[in-house]
């Protein structure tokens, strides 16, 4: 028997990043159920310790084996301690300290701004280095590995793990060689090498047997191993062990990870109740924490199982959740990522100036064995190579500013031409609704007068009723057409919005079928009693890439409520055998990505298909669109995703609207 994995992929990457993290410093003590508990009462030494006399190199360590003792229970507190030993260390000279110190405030720093914290790591190693601190290079090794893990940089975060786990066989440091080998094999894990995974988690947890260290990380990263290779009793026995171990050692972190697995488990066993439980125990882990990627993990788990049940309430909430986590998260990782791609190229541009000192030197080595003539005849061919490369770069200096300068007339033009083609769209469709508000103003201010001048003459209770219906129906009238031209407005200026929108990996079939849904409980609360059939076939493989899930969301609902009112519209005019059905979809094809929506309604005319995505083009009743919708969805995946989209339609057939993305994009 089979089971499907629907969280594996999607959970593996962040579930497996912060597992990493959690295992970079040595096991902390274990936590009991006394009031006392072991590490509370090493961190009441230490800080005890700390208000005795000492000397300043003595008092810099003790600040870091506090912030050591802080970071799994207050990130906070562990970043103040690491300030003020850098801050002694550099007052002092006391170039070892300072690069403990460094190490330390990296690693509190890690879960709010990684950016900040690769500075730290990197010169912490350079510190390092010089000093000859094998042990310390080692841990920055393992350190900065983390983080381009978080990067999904494969290649490099491998190269510093394996590099730390060199460093510690040579001290022969078998606590932290625990730790490396675990590392690594979560790093597999997270690439879907399950064999390798399996080999360096079993390998750690032998040595950590034979040491009596902690084993509750190693026991999860095993648990997902078996879970990945279907061996799910073995999975859940792992987790367990996990969970038993972390209560022991009141660790909420590696808690969170193994309540999470649970509910990862019993999600891929179709077990929704299971999974809603186990995920929520992760939640109040991570939120007794305040262990916010733990949180966003959680979240995802349970928006997906409530969203199944179409329970929208609470699936609504963890989204809310789930976002929330995201804005706060994925925006450093961003950040990271260029500077991820910086610090390549600075490698790349190192090595390219290396290269080519290294050939001026061999070229130096030829002229001088060539001899006196041959030198010559170089520096002849050289003056006669740069006059040449001079008038060169001149013709092409002038070429080039003669073109920025027809590209700007050409920008320029079309910029007016384009002005002056939507501020006749603008007037002519501003102009309706607001010659509706005056007619109805004009006729307003008549019956008004005529209210006053029939109480002047004699009252009429039926007439001042009749006018006063009338009124009230002008005034409505205005409100509507209001709303009309505030349509128009709201639709131009998101058609104007300029900038730049961030990137984030992104899920397409669940952006996908999360728009359906919005879609169609807002065609159910426009229209009482409408029901239509909602499809999916999605491609199980499609892969994340990165878009602006805001915009391209945007597309989708547009799309999706285009579709709802199509055979909303037909099933009016149709047979009662007729059901409304709409269809969303994804695939791959050609080496590109493809998304489209299906329905079923009353088909789209040749002539109307030729103006379906001009500005202000709108085939529905005045008051129910504005025309902007599609133009502004043409434009977002087109213009700012370099995509297509494009309709296939034909009368009574029905319609299909193609969303395309490039090769390029899903790499």
């Amino acid at each position: 028997m089979s089971y499907p994995f629907p969280i594996a992929c999607r959970l593996s990457f962040w579930l497996h990043c912060l597992l990493v993290v959690a295992l970079v410093w040595l096991p902390w003590p274990g936590v009991s159920q006394t009031p006392k508990p072991h590490w509370r009462s090493a961190l009441d030494s230490l800080q005890a310790l700390e208000r005795q006399p000492q000397s300043d190199s003595s008092r810099v360590q003790l600040l870091c084996r506090i912030s050591d003792q802080l970071w799994a229970s207050d990130t906070e507190a562990a970043a103040t301690y690491s300030r003020r030993a850098l801050a002694l260390a550099r007052r002092t000279h006391d170039r070892a300290g300072e690069s403990a110190a460094l190490n330390r405030l990296g690693a509190a720093l890690r879960e709010s701004n990684l950016s900040r914290a690769l500075e730290l790591f990197q010169s912490s190693l350079r510190l390092a280095e010089q000093l000859h601190d094998t042990t310390l290079q080692a841990q920055n090794m393992r350190s900065i590995g983390i983080i381009y893990v978080y990067l999904r940089d494969r290649q490099l975060g491998l190269s510093y793990y394996f590099r730390g786990l060199r460093l510690d066989s040579l001290l022969r440091d078998e606590r932290r060689i625990v730790v490396d080998l675990s590392n690594i094999g979560l790093a597999y894990d997270l690439y879907n090498q399950v064999d390798s995974a399996a080999y360096y988690q079993t390998r750690a947890y032998a040595l950590a047997q034979r040491l009596h260290s902690s084993t509750n990380y190693i026991l999860y990263g095993l648990g997902n191993v078996a879970r990945k290779q279907a061996r799910f009793p073995e999975a859940l026995g792992y987790y367990r062990r996990s969970v038993a171990e972390s209560k022991r050692r009141r660790h909420l972190r590696s808690l969170n990870f193994s309540y999470l697995g649970m509910a990862a488990l019993y999600q891929q066993l179709q077990q929704p109740d299971s999974s809603i439980y186990y995920a929520r125990l992760g939640a109040q882990a991570a939120r007794a924490n305040g262990f916010l990627r733990g949180l966003l993990n959680a979240s995802v788990i349970l928006t997906q199982e409530f969203e199944q049940r179409r329970q929208l309430d609470s699936a609504y909430r963890y989204q809310k959740v789930l976002v929330a986590m995201k804005d706060t998260l994925f925006g450093q990782e961003k950040v990271m990522r260029l500077q991820n791609v910086d610090y390549q190229q600075r490698q790349r541009d190192q090595q390219a100036a290396a290269a080519q000192q290294a050939l001026r030197n061999r070229y130096q080595t030829y002229g001088l064995l060539a001899g006196v003539g041959g030198l010559l005849l170089l520096l002849a061919l050289l003056v006669r190579h740069d006059r040449q490369q001079q008038r060169t770069n001149a013709a092409l200096q002038t070429s080039l500013a003669e073109l920025k300068q027809a590209q700007l007339m050409l920008v320029q033009r079309e910029k007016m031409a384009f002005l002056g083609e939507l501020t006749a769209g603008v007037a002519h469709e501003l102009q309706n609704p607001l010659s509706f508000v005056k007619r109805f103003a004009e006729v307003s201010t008549t019956l008004v007068d005529e209210i006053n001048g029939a109480q002047q003459l004699a009252r009429d209770g039926r007439l001042e009723r009749e006018i006063l219906d009338g009124l009230k129906q002008n005034l409505q009238n205005i409100s509507q057409h209001g709303q009309r031209a505030t349509a128009i407005i709201k639709g131009m200026l998101e058609h104007a919005r300029t900038g730049q929108q961030p990137r984030q990996l992104t899920n397409l079939n669940q952006l996908a079928e999360e728009n359906l849904h919005l879609a169609y409980g807002a065609a159910q609360q426009q229209f009482a009693g409408f029901t239509a059939n909602l499809r999916t076939a999605f491609d199980p493989a499609l892969p994340a890439i990165p878009v602006v899930a805001a915009d391209l969301g945007r597309v989708l609902l547009n799309l999706c409520s285009n579709a709802l009112h199509a055979v909303r519209q037909r099933q009016l005019s149709s047979a009662p055998g007729y059901l409304p059905t709409v269809e969303i979809g994804s695939r791959r094809a050609n080496g590109q990505l493809q998304l489209w929506v299906r329905d079923n309604g009353a088909g789209i005319s040749p002539e109307v298909q030729q103006r379906i995505f001009e500005p202000f083009f709108t085939t529905k009743s005045v008051g129910e669109g504005t025309g902007l919708g599609l133009s502004l969805a043409h434009d977002i995946v087109v213009n700012g995703h370099h995509g297509t989209l494009t309709v296939e339609s034909g009368m009574e057939e029905g319609t299909t609207f193609w969303l395309t993305l490039p090769g390029a994009a899903i790499a």
